[in-house]
């Protein structure tokens, strides 16, 4: 991933977001309906975030990515699922305010 003084602030909320929700993924409490409703309101964040159709479209790509990152991480065990879940129920609570 790019350092993040080279990306936007809505590249990096999709990162953030999206290296979350690739964890959470892994977690068996976590249901697939939960993160897909989740994704849709990330993406609206990072929409509300970007710049220009530029940088939606840069952020988009950095969430799909970010989602693998996540994935991978709580594959490999460098990622605890409890705390990828916490983090999950944390985000959640952030975009119902």
């Amino acid at each position: 991933m790019a350092s993040p003084k080279q990306l936007s602030r809505a590249e990096r909320i999709a990162e953030m977001f999206g290296v979350v929700v690739g964890a959470a993924s892994h977690c068996d409490s976590v249901t697939e309906e939960r993160l897909t409703s989740l994704a849709v309101k990330m993406k609206q964040v990072v929409l509300t975030a970007s710049s220009d159709q530029a940088d939606a479209e840069a952020a988009d790509a950095r969430f799909s990515v970010a989602i693998e990152v996540g994935r991978a991480a709580a594959e490999n065990g460098n990622i605890d699922p409890d705390a990828a879940e916490t983090a999950l129920d944390e985000v959640e609570e952030e975009l119902s305010t």
